[in-house]
């Protein structure tokens, strides 16, 4: 039996694919999903108060349940050091028909196997009292997929989208009406008591699956943050070294660690996280009654110049200079000491690595700014994926379907949880000593995330199954959480134009071959004035207008 559950929450590094070396999707950080008024979809974007949109979303009615014994604060999720020696059952009794329904999801890693030949299945199954037949999508490749799938109208009964998906797909908020049903009838306030798990589910996130005037998705509330640099807590130890405070303290660190001749280099890519040290803004910032884009500030030039200092200095693995995708193997296996991935790449990194390497440590980097300021740290979009229900089922399939999801959106602590994260005890998980569940060999073979991504629930640290993780996590997401950007747009849900999306990849791909030294750092002006030329002036007069209309200007 494995000493850890092999079954890792997905961050955004197995959302986002790569982020940090992922440049299309890193540069489209302030990219929002789909709207809830406009243009439907068409090139010029639009825009909708959030507050506008409260009569088309769930009243919010909390599920009591465990109690955190770290409380999370400046909006940061609560950490849990223990698993509850009993799990209270949030759903008496099934809440399915007997109805069959299919269902899209990514899935990393081996397809399990598959309805009938897997016990994870019967089980969960039988808890619904319905029948879910899964269709996994290598996650590695999801845009492509999802983009046949909207494409040729080809959807599954349920069918998940990541939120980064979303913002890739065109044309997205129309297909969104054409392909999925309007779940506003069934969820919208009072109404979606009948569903009291969902209900639990915070309005922002709710919110965030309003499309065209309809309540369209039902969300995966997000962290607060989606990455920042882990590193190699136990390594820096060895070397006798604290963590690094300012930007010139991780230089110095990274130079008196970098040992090419020993195979160990000091970083990977840090792009995303530099910036926000630098005190860039995520996208816009509104100053003196002028927008001004992250690539016309002087923080972001600085971030990319130290970037640019620190690839020079022979500092970087050479095959993260290269782009490979290997920066998780690197990182744990010693070969780089710091590195950029998604918060959840931490417990996927101890699961994967503490059982034959116990003193193996992770910890996410302190958060500081440059020169004694504050960092400006950017959030998450409220909503990290976002679960469609296929147009044209019967009002009953619907509900049995609301039914499933609901289930899926049961929190820590709930057996229901246990049930769909791990199976049936004493079949798929044991529980340890300290009462956290490990998966038996069958669990490792059949147990899956495919019901986990099937809702979203309250956002938790709950890994205490981890030596040091619940507790240097919460402490690490209480100290970052007080430095969150002031966003100009905050509570605007927006559907950005497209030519001003579209200028971002070439933007993109001229800064990485800046920072990794391909292209001298003085075309970094060029590059700017040809962002601002094929569109990011357009986009400039598109959310000053949505500004004004606001009455934010």
């Amino acid at each position: 039996m494995p000493p850890t559950p092999l079954l890792p929450m997905p961050g955004r590094r197995r959302f986002l694919g790569l982020v940090g070396a992922s440049t299309a999707v890193a540069l489209s950080a302030g990219v929002l999903s789909g709207c809830s008024s406009g243009s439907g979809g068409g090139g010029g974007g639009s825009a909708a108060a959030a507050t506008s949109l409260d009569d088309l979303i769930p009243t919010y009615i909390p599920f009591e349940g465990v109690s955190p014994d770290i409380e999370g604060l400046h909006g940061a999720p609560s950490g849990f050091t223990a698993y509850p020696d009993t799990f209270l059952r949030a759903v008496s009794e099934p809440r399915g028909r007997g109805g069959e329904y299919t269902a899209m999801t990514p899935m990393w890693g081996p397809i399990p196997p598959g309805l009938g030949n897997n016990s994870f299945f019967d089980h969960v199954n039988g808890r619904l009292g319905s029948t879910v037949r899964f269709n996994f999508q290598d996650g590695n490749t999801i845009i492509d997929k999802m983009n046949a799938v909207i494409a040729g109208r080809d959807v599954a009964d349920i069918t998940m989208f990541p939120d980064w998906v979303i913002n890739l797909i065109p044309q997205f908020n129309r297909a969104v009406g054409e392909l999925f049903e309007d779940l506003t009838p069934y969820l919208a306030g009072d109404a979606a008591a009948a569903y009291p798990l969902l209900a639990n589910l915070e309005s922002d996130a709710w919110r965030w699956n309003v499309f065209n005037g309809q309540l369209q998705g039902v969300p995966w509330p997000s962290e607060p943050f989606s990455n920042w640099v882990l590193y190699r807590r136990d390594l820096l130890e060895e070397y006798g070294l604290e963590p690094p405070t300012s930007p010139d303290d991780l230089f110095a660190i990274g130079e008196e660690i970098n040992d090419p001749d020993g195979n160990r280099w000091a970083f990977g890519d840090f792009n995303l996280s530099i910036r926000q040290v630098f005190g860039a803004p995520k996208q816009w910032r509104y100053e003196n009654g002028e927008l001004i884009h992250m690539f016309e500030t002087d923080e972001w030039r600085a971030s990319v110049e130290y970037m640019r200092r620190i690839f020079d200095a022979g500092l970087v693995h050479p095959d993260v200079v290269a782009q490979a995708d290997n920066s998780k193997e690197l990182l744990n296996s010693g070969q780089i000491v710091f590195n950029q991935d998604g918060i959840g790449a931490w417990h996927e990194a101890y699961a994967a690595m503490l059982g034959d390497h116990p003193d193996f440590r992770l910890d996410l980097m302190p958060v500081f700014g440059d020169s004694g300021r504050d960092p400006v740290m950017h959030t998450a979009d409220p909503s990290a994926q976002s679960v469609f229900v296929r147009r044209g089922l019967e009002p009953e399939q619907i509900e049995e379907v609301l039914g499933i999801l609901d289930f899926c959106a049961a929190p820590f602590g709930t057996q229901e949880y246990m049930d769909y994260r791990y199976g049936e005890e004493g079949v798929h998980h044991e529980r340890s000593d300290q009462g956290a569940p490990q998966l038996t060999d069958l669990g490792n073979g059949e147990v899956n995330d495919g019901y986990y991504f099937l809702s979203g629930r309250p956002q938790a640290i709950t890994e205490s199954q981890y030596p040091d993780f619940v507790e240097w996590k919460t402490a690490w997401y209480n100290h970052a959480a007080q430095f969150t950007e002031e966003d100009p747009f905050a509570g605007i849900r927006i559907q950005r134009p497209e030519r001003f999306s579209g200028a971002e990849t070439p933007m993109t791909d001229k800064v990485e071959d800046i920072i990794r030294g391909r292209e001298d750092l003085g075309q970094l002006d060029r590059a700017v004035a040809d962002w601002r030329r094929d569109g990011g002036d357009e986009g400039r007069e598109f959310y000053m207008g949505v500004l004004q209309d606001h009455g934010r200007d």
